[in-house]
């Protein structure tokens, strides 16, 4: 490698390095230049063969290469695990060394904190058994198998019970030989018996119950009551009797009355054989006849009929009455009045007087000078008239009234815009003018807030001014705004400011992905070099 001066820029110009502290710039420069002295560079090889490891035996390995610098540690084997593991002889544990699995076979009571339970005040040993139990206040169970008796208190003591296969024997309140047993006949079903939620005693089939003895002694047919073994020859208070028949004094007897499958058939006052039936013709749905609150006498379907000119129609034969065409004057309210027009019924009206109001879903007129019109209150030559005739055929329009009082906006007509016009959009933003009538106000945004608005208005004018908006999307940059920190490269230029075509770009490109690169401009004013001068002018100085 050939010696040279080292160099360095100045104030744009290239010197030599004459003075310690110049600064000498080694970028393009490696230990590779440098002859290796005493002090020897790293390497790995040299790191890797000065370390060694020594396994000293026991469970597991260790070992190391010292070609690529890896210790490696092999842990202890299962089986190496398993060789250090036993159990205690007479513990009731099993172990398997090939496994490594513990487990039990017959622990010894002698082993544990607890190898007996006591019922009663009987103790057993586990693994032992008891043949009684002694000293026990009670027993709750669903079911007592395995014994053929059981004993409540002492053997033939008073107030002693048995059960066994026999029943169940109580002893009773004295100690002898009377007792009483509760046994079953054999069933030939499953059968329930069931005791009362009461106090009381039992009764049997040799009981005999007196009826002072009894809660209820006696029965109560309609209001007349009968004691339990009487008799009674009248019934007093039924709402109801069901019965094939039924005969109301004596049968066949004067003013008796029979009611059976027939009918209900009197007798009259005259003891005979002419009787007076009602029956019914079968019916073919449910039915029902109402005896008025009155006094009188029936009339049959032959002798009613309807006056004449009334409107009513009358059958005999069924006994329907109907209406046909009833006239005005057989009604007590034969008109209508509609404002202050009286229509009578089957009249008509072609005009209505005297409405304040009409309050409907929809009113439809027809369209031209005979359509819906509005007139003005003191002015009747003033007329509001409104016209379908430019609709689409068989479409409806619906025009809905802000809540708030105006005035019409025409089309093709020269309106006036006040303060007072406000237009509001579905998300609550306005357009109003300004209340220096000199511009417009569009205040608060759909998602924002209605509390700040942008005021729209021009400074003093000295000739007709245009704004032409380009056909882009995007925000509109005041001389208060503060411009985007970034810019894209394709958009970003310089142009000469005197001739336009002549323009600068940046082109990022070449950057290393997700890396910025940082140009700093010296504090002097010159010409930007490019690559291939600097180049060039590098290999002119060697």
């Amino acid at each position: 490698m050939a010696t040279r001066k080292a160099i360095c820029l100045v104030s744009g110009l290239f010197e030599e390095v004459n003075t310690p502290t110049d600064k000498l710039d080694f970028a393009g420069n490696s230990t590779s230049d440098l002859t290796e002295g005493t002090n020897e560079y790293f390497t790995n090889a040299r790191a890797r063969g000065a370390i060694s490891v020594t396994d000293s035996g026991g469970d597991g390995s260790l070992s190391y290469n010292s070609t690529s610098g890896v210790i490696t540690y092999t842990g202890p084997s299962a089986s190496e695990v398993r060789a250090h593991l036993s159990v205690a002889t007479g513990s009731g544990l099993t172990y398997n060394s090939t496994s490594g699995e513990f487990g039990t076979n017959a622990i010894p009571n002698s082993q544990l904190a607890n190898d007996d339970i006591t019922i009663g005040t009987t103790a057993i040993a586990l693994g032992a058994s008891s043949t009684t139990l002694g000293g026990l206040t009670s027993v709750t169970s669903t079911n007592l198998i395995g014994s053929t008796s059981v004993l409540i208190g002492t053997a033939d003591a008073a107030n002693s019970i048995l059960l066994n296969s026999t029943g169940i024997v109580f002893e009773g309140s004295t100690a002898n030989d009377f007792e009483t047993t509760l046994n079953v006949v054999d069933p030939t079903a499953d059968r329930a018996l069931n005791l009362p939620d009461n106090s009381g005693t039992l009764l049997s089939t040799g009981s005999s119950i007196a009826n002072a003895n009894l809660a209820n002694s006696t029965i109560t047919v309609g209001t007349t009551s009968i004691a339990l073994g009487a008799s009674s020859t009248t019934l007093d208070g039924l709402t109801s009797v069901i019965s094939t028949a039924v005969t109301i004094g004596a049968t066949d007897a004067a003013n008796s009355i029979l009611l059976n499958s027939s009918g209900i058939t009197f007798e009259g006052s005259g003891a005979d054989a002419h009787e007076t039936t009602l029956s019914v013709i079968n019916p073919d749905a449910d039915r029902a006849i109402n005896l008025p609150n009155l006094s009188g006498t029936v009339a049959l379907l032959e002798s009613l009929s309807v006056a004449t000119g009334s409107g009513l129609t009358y059958n005999n034969s069924t006994g329907e009455f109907g209406t046909s065409a009833i006239p005005n004057a057989q009604l007590a309210n034969s008109s209508i009045t509609i404002g202050s027009t009286g229509i009578a019924l089957g009249g008509t009206a072609t005009t209505i007087a005297g409405l304040t109001s009409i309050t409907s879903a929809a009113v439809i007129t027809n369209g031209g000078t005979s359509g819906i019109a509005i007139r003005d209150a003191t002015d009747a030559t003033k007329i509001a008239r409104f016209s379908s005739a430019s609709i689409t055929t068989s479409t409806t329009r619906t025009y809905t009234f802000p809540d708030a009082n105006g005035t019409f906006a025409l089309l093709g007509t020269a309106n006036a815009f006040t303060g007072a016009n406000t237009f509001t959009n579905t998300t609550g933003q306005t357009f109003r003018q300004a209340a220096t009538q000199d511009g417009f106000i569009i205040q608060g945004r759909g998602g924002g807030t209605s509390d700040f608005a942008v005021t729209m208005t021009t400074a003093t004018l000295t000739a007709n001014r245009t704004i032409t908006f380009p056909d882009l999307a995007g925000n509109v940059l005041l001389d208060t705004s503060t411009l985007p920190s970034t810019f894209s490269d394709a958009n970003f230029r310089v142009q000469d400011n005197g001739d336009a075509t002549k323009q600068l770009a940046f082109e990022c490109s070449g950057i290393t992905t997700s890396t910025t690169r940082t140009l700093t401009v010296p504090d002097e004013n010159g010409t930007i070099a490019t690559q291939d001068f600097t180049t060039a002018l590098a290999i002119a100085l060697g």
